[in-house]
């Protein structure tokens, strides 16, 4: 793999529990214990928590920011695009507390930085796009067919192994543009995630990861960001593009059509809310403690097949007491289904909820985060 460098659900009962023992903990015990035993709470000056990477989370941040300052009001979040990558080597340097990655951390850059923590906040997805006058909604497509698009060995739109997975439908002899992203990007790695587990030649002579070696394909594109994907594949007829589900609405507001998928059972589906939620049901419960998990491929009928968490890249120790205590009230807001993981605010942007059977595990990295 290479990577590039350069809710918890309370309930009102439990959230009544958490603010009494932070408020007998705030009485008893100086802040550097109350931080230590991860408390949660508004601090007593303001905290500016500023966020940059992932384009993909980012639309999601912009949501709950607003949200997060009504709950508290001197903690404010401050998110920036610029690509996972970013978002990973900025937390790495220090140069801001939270880093947006669609990627997790690998076990090697986790062991190079042992204060790093992977902070999933949600479930988010990706679609496949395309631009192709005259041919309609939901083309099917499969992984091993992208990843032969994307090595410049599947050139047409009307080649047979296309053609083969939708009898019926006329396809032009229209050029195929492949469309990438050129910033390092959790969307590149998602995507080559999908394109490794389904084609053998992609996982052994490119891989997966936020950069990777792409193959030379001739008429290839790149673009910036999700909404640089969107702008090009757009203007380029022909294009196919990878793009994160929440600026998909985008997408489509733009006339670009979305791909019906082949999943690891088979069948081919959609990022729909109930695929996702398949997806996730099939493997999450056998995320490890550091967090670092691949939902890519999961089986099931149903299950959509490029799904993933959405992290934040947190250090576990933190410069002052007010710092961690605003880090640790966001992110344990965050994916409480009572304070920022609601069915509305995760609608905006197609996300879904982290799973119960994460939640401890989320839990307790949120509470590693100290002075």
């Amino acid at each position: 793999m290479h990577v590039s460098l350069g809710p918890l659900r309370l309930g009102a009962a439990s959230i009544a529990a958490v603010a009494a023992i932070a408020l007998t903990v705030g009485a008893m015990s100086t802040p550097a214990t109350a931080a230590r035993l991860g408390t949660t709470g508004n601090p007593t000056s303001n905290v500016v928590l500023n966020e940059a990477g992932s384009t993909l989370i980012y639309p999601y941040l912009q949501v709950l920011a607003p949200k997060l300052h009504d709950a508290y009001s001197h903690i404010y979040l401050d998110p920036g695009p610029g690509g996972s990558g970013k978002g990973i080597s900025d937390a790495i340097a220090g140069l801001t507390p939270l880093g947006g990655s669609d990627a997790y951390l690998s076990t090697g850059i986790l062991k190079a930085n042992p204060g790093l923590l992977n902070i999933p906040i949600a479930i988010s997805a990706q679609a496949v796009n395309y631009n192709v006058p005259g041919v309609g909604n939901h083309l099917k497509i499969s992984g091993t067919v992208l990843a032969q698009i994307y090595q410049g060995k599947v050139t047409r739109w009307n080649d047979k192994a296309i053609a083969a997975l939708n009898p019926g439908v006329k396809l032009p002899a229209m050029r195929i543009v492949p469309v990438r992203r050129v910033d390092a990007s959790g969307d590149t790695f998602i995507f080559t995630s999908l394109l490794s587990a389904t084609n053998k030649t992609w996982a052994t002579k490119v891989s997966f990861g936020t950069t990777v070696s792409w193959p030379p394909v001739s008429n290839e594109l790149t673009a910036n960001g999700n909404p640089g994907m969107i702008q090009v594949c757009h203007s380029t007829p022909g294009c196919v593009a990878y793009i994160g589900v929440s600026v998909e609405a985008t997408a489509l507001k733009q006339g670009l059509k979305e791909a019906l998928l082949q999943n690891r059972a088979g069948h081919f589906v959609l990022p729909t809310h109930p695929n996702i939620e398949a997806a996730v049901a099939a493997g999450a419960g056998s995320t490890p403690a550091n967090l670092a998990k691949s939902l890519i491929y999961e089986p099931g009928a149903n299950a959509y097949p490029i799904i993933n968490f959405e992290y934040l890249i947190v250090k576990s120790r933190q410069p002052s007491y007010e710092t961690a205590l605003a880090i640790r009230t966001f992110l344990t807001w965050a994916i409480s289904s009572t304070g920022g993981a609601t069915p509305k605010n995760l609608s905006v942007v197609g996300f879904a909820a982290l799973p119960q059977v994460v939640l401890s595990k989320v839990g307790a990295a949120i509470n590693r985060v100290s002075s």
